[in-house]
């Protein structure tokens, strides 16, 4: 192949390249422009070529760092953008500017710098990117920022309260009844719902605050630099306004509310997820209450509460139940069952149960049943993060339930979902040291079950007799 037929050759490669091809002399003006080129930058060879080349593709910020970069490298044989891919601002013939990402090199000809550029135009790839990272951190349905964000955002924020030495409050929001509503309008009305429930909310806080959909409707904001509770308790009650406000999805016989769940943070050193804890049990103190208002609890709250609920058992209780309900005192293999047995008698209740919590399960040691077939028995087991019982211990619902139909929540046990359970009771078996070993529950089918904290007492003192057994 002669030189003429290898230049030609060379040159539809250069001219079908994707990548545009740019040459400039060591005095700046384009001597190479391809098609590419043309298409990229919109400028045509014709007229491109004996141009100054900052003044076709660099945008005007950058051109005097561009001639000094020349010039430096011209003069000491340095430049840092030479022999590697570098990503940087360019400029189309409109004057609009895109990211590139360009490979540049130079030779010598005739004891002169030729500086040669294969160049690609990223918008498309910076777009995808950018999708990437908004996904990354966002809440796609709402546009808030998301539950990996949330759990990144808290403990740096709890670390600059530390070190300002001010307050912070995180919020806990859910809607209530959000699943009756959903399923009752359908999941796109419900979606649109979670939509809205997020610009109203954005709409009564700062720029600053930060405010995360963690999933389903469970909803936190992060506000620093809180100086009283008062404060907090301000900006929760301008939010629960806003939600009263009505004219939910352009209609007028929609009712939302939320339960807001306030924890304030002073600054001790406890990782972030125990904030998180606190602000949901404040939350479903709200819910306790009444719904549509908001708690406040702090650290020192729960540990009182803690205080409080390790007293030892009263003997004389415990005595007294064991005669009301006949129970034996000595403690044979059957005492347990005796007991459980009787005070499922004692209470009208259909099924109650001792669980054990262990290694995150909790598993079902004695069971008591009015039916043969009892929708648990002995040996089973279940997941203990959202189980009835252990959000009972959690502060999350309440003991006594007096029509679970009433509080959707209180239908995670399995046996609630396969049956139309109504009635509810739950306490904790508090060993001698305070620790939790697991719980004793019972539950009724009858939709008139009428609970009251005497039952809940007795109930105090069978799990306190139980502890002295186990």
């Amino acid at each position: 192949m002669n030189d003429q037929n290898q230049e030609q050759r060379l040159r539809n490669i250069l001219d079908t390249s994707y990548d545009a091809f740019v040459g400039v002399d060591h005095n700046g003006f384009i001597i190479e422009w391809n098609q590419q080129a043309e298409n990229i930058f919109g400028w045509s060879q014709q007229e491109a070529l004996g141009q100054k080349m900052e003044e076709m593709i660099i945008p005007e910020r950058f051109r005097e760092a561009h001639q000094h970069g020349m010039q430096r490298f011209l003069e000491t044989g340095h430049a840092e953008v030479l022999n590697r891919r570098i990503q940087l601002e360019a400029t189309r013939k409109t004057g609009e500017e895109f990211p590139t990402e360009m490979a540049i090199t130079y030779i010598m000809n005739s004891g002169m710098h030729e500086f040669y550029a294969f160049i690609q135009d990223i918008s498309n790839r910076k777009l995808e990117e950018q999708k990437l990272r908004f996904l990354a951190s966002n809440d796609p349905l709402t546009g808030l920022s998301n539950r990996a964000y949330f759990n990144t955002s808290l403990p740096e924020a709890m670390a600059r309260s530390r070190r300002s030495n001010t307050n912070l409050a995180l919020m806990y929001l859910d809607i209530d009844h959000f699943k009756s509503i959903n399923d009752s309008l359908g999941h796109e009305a419900g979606d649109r719902l979670l939509q809205e429930f997020a610009i109203r909310l954005k709409s009564k806080l700062r720029e600053v605050d930060i405010v995360s959909r963690l999933g389903g409707d469970e909803f936190t904001v992060i506000i620093e630099g809180v100086i009283t509770e008062d404060n907090a308790g301000k900006v929760a009650g301008n939010i629960l306004q806003e939600l009263n406000r009505g004219a939910w999805l352009d209609t007028h016989d929609l009712k939302i509310t939320s339960s807001i769940g306030i924890a304030i943070y002073d600054g001790r050193a406890v990782e972030a997820d125990k904030l998180v804890a606190l602000a949901d049990k404040a939350m479903y103190k709200a819910k306790h209450s009444g719904r549509n208002n908001f708690k406040i609890l702090r650290f020192e709250d729960i540990e009182t509460s803690t205080e409080n609920k390790s007293l030892l058992p009263n003997p004389t209780s415990i005595e007294n139940t064991q005669q009301l309900l006949s129970i034996p005192e000595n403690g044979d293999g059957d005492f347990l069952q005796n007991t459980l047995s009787a005070l499922r008698r004692h209470l009208d209740m259909d099924v109650a149960f001792i669980s054990r919590f262990h290694d995150g399960v909790r598993e079902f040691e004695y069971v008591d049943s009015k039916d043969l077939n009892p929708p648990i028995s002995v040996g089973d087991s279940g997941a203990l993060e959202d189980g009835y019982c252990q959000r009972v211990i959690d502060g999350r619902l309440p003991e006594i339930i007096n029509d679970a139909f009433e509080l959707p929540e209180a239908m995670s046990l399995e046996a609630t979902v396969k049956l139309p359970v109504r009635a509810h009771m739950s306490v904790p078996i508090r060993l001698s040291d305070g620790s939790i070993y697991g719980t004793f529950c019972c539950f009724s089918y009858k939709p008139n079950q009428t609970l009251n904290e005497r039952d809940i007492s007795v109930m105090h003192v069978f799990a306190d007799l139980i502890s002295k057994h186990l």
